[in-house]
């Protein structure tokens, strides 16, 4: 009995291991029947690359262009800035025509007429390098968002020896429309004065970074839904950042200049307040304007001067981004270091130069300053992209210089425009 038992169980459990399952599992693969979608192109709409666009109006900044620059002991609101007013002309899909006046920023002391003088009017025939291409391919539109190498002509206002002189020369740069109402321009140049050859051909050459933007306007379709936020880090929460300038060159035989500034800026904890730090250098030698007496120019205030310099600016800034708070509490952002802010402006200034001003009694002096600038602050900050940062300010400032006892108020301006880390 015992045994039967024992065998009928054996039996129970070999048949459960070698049994088969009869459910069966089918595996069958269909069509989609969803429409495939294209994802939006960022770069596209940003840069508006696929619209069409054969005209267009610019006015804005543009700065590293002045024909005659100022010495840096010259205090201004913004130095070696202008006004830019532009219309470019595309007659090929890989070739246009841009025409500018370039009106400088000076110093109310200084005789309106002198300063439409110094306009400066440029005339270029561009080329946008793989344009046609890129058109060919459905890469682009015909329009003003690309890189171009460029021939063009300068004439000052007023024409003055070896200072305001024409020039030709050829540039290399690269120019983007952004969004439906802006647009950006950077290029180094090499331009020669005297540009009918009077003197060699290897003669008065110069080497520039040359930048502009600002509002556009023209005959492009607007879009509807501008993607801010594919421009902006709107929602990004940064606590600190570093900042470096897109930094001015100019090297020539009449005047060699770098301008060069680095900033550092931290978020107390998750507050609208910060605290900016920021170096700047200026290095020059050459021809430029200075104070002194004006017979060779023909006006008071300002004469030719030959010099050698090196300025340096040292700034704190407390800072509050006043509507941080409302961006926050609306959806929109409002974690990082961006948007309006007032605060303080302190800056010490450390200045040296030798300066042989033209019919000066002291044609070789040296001059050494030490100055200090503290005044209330407002500007606009903004983080563009991932690694681009825009700093816009003006402050009204107490004066004082340490070697003198003058003291002054007035207003100064800074702009950066660079990377941010």
């Amino acid at each position: 009995m015992k045994k039967s038992f024992f065998l009928l169980l054996f039996l129970s459990v070999v048949h459960t291991l070698f049994a088969q399952d009869s459910t069966r599992i089918i595996f069958s693969q269909e069509a989609d029947t969803l429409v495939k979608q294209r994802f939006i192109d960022r770069y596209e709409n940003v840069f508006m690359t696929k619209v069409p666009t054969r005209h267009m109006f610019k006015i804005g900044l543009s700065q590293y262009y002045q024909p005659i620059q100022f010495t840096f002991n010259d205090d201004k609101v913004f130095n070696n800035s202008s006004l830019a007013i532009g219309y470019e002309f595309k007659f090929l899909p890989a070739f246009s025509i841009a025409l500018s006046g370039h009106l400088p920023f000076y110093v109310i002391e200084i005789p309106s007429e002198f300063v439409f003088k110094n306009v400066v009017y440029d005339a270029q025939l561009r080329w946008f390098v793989n344009m046609k291409r890129r058109i060919r391919t459905g890469k682009s539109a015909n329009n003003f968002s690309g890189n171009y190498v460029a021939l063009n002509y300068t004439l000052p206002g007023a024409l003055r020896i070896l200072q305001n002189e024409p020039t030709v020369g050829i540039k290399f740069g690269f120019q983007r429309r952004v969004l439906n109402w802006g647009f950006i321009d950077f290029a180094v140049a090499f331009q020669k004065r005297s540009p009918w050859f009077e003197y060699d051909l290897d003669a008065l050459w110069a080497f520039s970074t040359q930048a502009s933007f600002g509002y556009a306007f023209g005959d492009w379709k607007r879009s509807n839904k501008s993607p801010l936020c594919d421009i902006l880090l709107c929602d990004e929460n940064i606590g600190n950042q570093w900042k470096i300038k897109l930094p001015e060159l100019t090297f020539g035989r009449h005047l060699n200049r770098m301008r060069f500034g680095v900033a550092y800026e931290h978020k107390i904890m998750s507050s609208p307040f910060s605290v900016n730090f920021q170096y700047d250098i200026n290095l020059s030698k050459g021809w430029g304007y200075t104070d002194g007496p004006g017979r060779y120019m023909a006006y008071e205030t300002y004469t030719a001067d030959f010099g050698t310099e090196i300025s340096q600016f040292f700034t704190i800034q407390p800072r509050y981004y006043f509507l941080q708070n409302r961006s926050k509490m609306r959806g929109q952002g409002g974690n990082g270091l961006s948007g309006m802010y007032t605060g303080l402006n302190t800056e010490y200034n450390v200045y040296s130069g030798r300066h042989n001003t033209l019919f000066d009694n002291n044609p070789n002096k040296y001059i050494k300053s030490n100055t200090l600038y503290i005044g209330a602050l407002v500007g606009f900050q903004q983080r563009l992209f991932r690694h681009g940062y825009l700093d816009f300010n003006t402050s009204y400032n107490f004066k004082r210089e340490k070697y003198s006892k003058d003291k002054s108020t007035g207003f100064r301006g800074n702009l950066g425009l660079g990377f941010a880390f």
